[in-house]
């Protein structure tokens, strides 16, 4: 649940909470009972200011104490305990200090107006807590993930390089044998000319083969950057429609006490159901205007349609319910103050899951791309080897065998040149089968080497399984998003990726954890998790975020699939 994860977080009070409590103090919550006058409205508001103060000033120890607690649930206790505590000494503070330092009139409703400060403190603090912190979570993901992208863009260009020097390599390679076939080919031939031919081409071969093997961190990238989307943003741009019903569930909340202290609880039900009604017009009209505009002109629509309602909600106040008219001015602050709130809560979860199902998704294709390409680029290198080795080798070995018992004839020669010009050309790539397979495991994890370190357990049954291309690209799915999710969750720079066969094989059941604490906005599965089949999840287990699906093996019944979702789910407990 956001809202607790917040409230126990050890972060809940910040100097923003002190940037909105006091205003929502002085404006909302001032002892305006007694108030008949201008001056005693501004006298109301300095004495609720003065209190405000004494109360933050509390609450900075408060603050204190949270960040030192090392339970969450005592953290999250702490806090309640003391926002209500706040709240219900408010209007005994304010009343001694506006009565015996002011002069104004005393205020006995006190049971309306201690609901009324603990609904506002409540809420209105949460709201700022759960925005500070969703933004907070989103910067250090988005942080994350960039650097992470920009790692691995390094590898990307590594690896292009990789293949645009591997592919000059081979031709390179394959030229020189050209050249030393023609020379070959232009005296008579005998058995060590062949030999040394071949010595030629199985040298060729073995560079071929080391080729394949280097690592891209021996490869120096060429110039290039990661892109970075979002970028700075004004207020107007941050502002997003709240959830709906939100603003008028906290002010009808907050203003029902004070009706049913004018008016009775008639008047508390009509003012309830119309601030709701309100809100709820308020909250369509704003999302029906801003419809094709841009952000700026959304979050001014958004203010301006919520200063609106407030204006109404004062308006229909003053003439329904006795007071000073000073009063009723109140709401045309509080209510777009609220929606305002509520609206950069709302900002900061979508702002958060969008950026970062940005950044993850480029994450996840430069991953692909480059492992697809330094693994392409190896099987190129490896069938260019095997070819060298075994056609054209064998072919030099035939020939050397007959010069050495009698002449070739111009035909035996003629078929030797072209036979072994037919396995250069394949060598080169002329032949290569056109279903290469994507990069397995080993080559993926290889690329996020620079970005996390990382473990791999795979028991054999499964290295047997993953021989099957289908199988093994399944597997690197699951595993490319366990290691986004490990970036953009864990603060840690490492991750052990297990990969357990079941018993009848028929499912791999693949775990990818590292340490770190999921964010307070990554409760439910996001596009990429659920892209990976309804067996997958993330969770937090211990002190490691953890991603854990199953992948078939072939054509697996739905019992096979149950079984190995419960073997993964019973290890947990073991």
């Amino acid at each position: 649940m956001i809202w607790w994860d917040a409230v126990s977080s050890g972060r809940f009070l910040t100097p923003w909470s002190a940037v909105v409590a006091v205003p929502l103090a002085v404006i909302v919550l001032a002892p305006y009972a007694t108030v008949e006058t201008p001056r005693e409205f501004l006298t109301a508001q300095l004495a609720s200011l003065i209190v405000a103060l004494l109360l933050s000033g509390a609450l900075f120890l408060v603050a204190l104490a949270e960040r030192r607690m090392s339970s969450s649930t005592a953290r999250g206790v702490l806090v309640l305990v003391a926002l209500v505590a706040a709240a219900v000494c408010r209007p005994f503070l304010n009343d001694m200090l506006a009565v015996g330092a002011f002069g104004l009139g005393p205020d006995p409703a006190w049971a309306e107006r201690i609901v009324t400060n603990v609904v506002a403190w409540v809420s209105i603090l949460s709201l700022v807590a759960v925005t500070e912190q969703l933004y907070a979570s989103s910067r250090v993901a988005r942080s994350r993930l960039a650097e992470a992208l920009r790692t691995v863009t390094d590898e990307q260009l590594r690896a292009g390089r990789y293949e645009r020097e591997s592919r000059d390599f081979l031709a390179a390679e394959i030229a020189t044998l050209r050249v030393a076939l023609t020379t070959l080919l232009s005296t008579a031939l005998d058995f060590d000319r062949v030999r040394d031919f071949s010595g030629i081409v199985r040298d060729a071969s073995h560079r071929a083969r080391r080729r394949a093997g280097l690592e891209l961190a021996d490869v120096a990238p060429e110039g290039g950057s990661a892109p970075f989307p979002g970028g700075t943003r004004v207020f107007w741009e941050r502002l997003r429609p709240p959830a709906v019903g939100l603003v008028g569930a906290i002010f009808a909340a907050g203003s029902a006490p004070f009706a049913l202290r004018a008016g009775g609880p008639g008047l508390a039900v009509v003012v309830i159901v119309g601030v709701i009604a309100l809100c709820l017009v308020a909250d369509s009209a704003t999302r029906r205007l801003s419809r094709r505009r841009s952000r700026r002109e959304r979050g001014i629509v958004l203010v301006a349609g919520w200063a609106v309602a407030g204006l109404l909600v004062s308006a229909i106040g003053s003439a329904i319910i006795d007071g000073h008219a000073l009063i009723f001015f109140i709401p045309v602050v509080s209510l777009p103050g609220v929606a305002v709130i509520a609206a950069l809560c709302a900002e900061a979860v979508h702002r958060g899951t969008v950026e970062s199902r940005r950044l993850g998704r480029a994450l996840r294709v430069v991953v692909r791309s480059a492992a697809d390409r330094a693994s392409g680029t190896r099987q190129n290198l490896v069938h260019a080897s095997d070819v060298l080795h075994g056609r054209v080798q064998g072919t030099c070995v035939v020939l050397a065998a007959q010069v050495d018992d009698e002449v070739a004839t111009p035909a035996d020669i003629r078929a030797f040149e072209v036979a072994v010009g037919e396995g250069l050309s394949a060598a080169l790539g002329t032949g290569l089968p056109s279903d290469v397979r994507p990069a397995d495991l080993a080559e993926t994890v290889a690329i996020w080497e620079p970005v996390l370190t990382v473990s791999s357990d795979v028991d054999a049954a499964a290295t047997s399984a993953m021989t099957d291309a289908l199988v093994s690209t399944r597997v690197v799915a699951v595993v490319a998003e366990g290691l986004v999710n490990a970036v953009k969750h864990a603060a840690a720079r490492s991750a052990t990726i297990e990969v357990r066969s079941a018993e009848d094989g028929a499912v791999l059941a693949v775990r990818v954890s590292t340490p770190g604490r999921l964010r307070v906005d990554a409760r439910g599965p996001g596009l990429g998790v659920a892209g990976l089949g309804p067996s997958a999840r993330v969770f937090q287990r211990g002190g490691d975020v953890v991603l854990e699906a199953s992948v078939p093996t072939g054509a697996p019944s739905l019992a096979a699939v149950g079984q190995a979702g419960g073997a993964l789910h019973d290890s947990d407990s073991m």
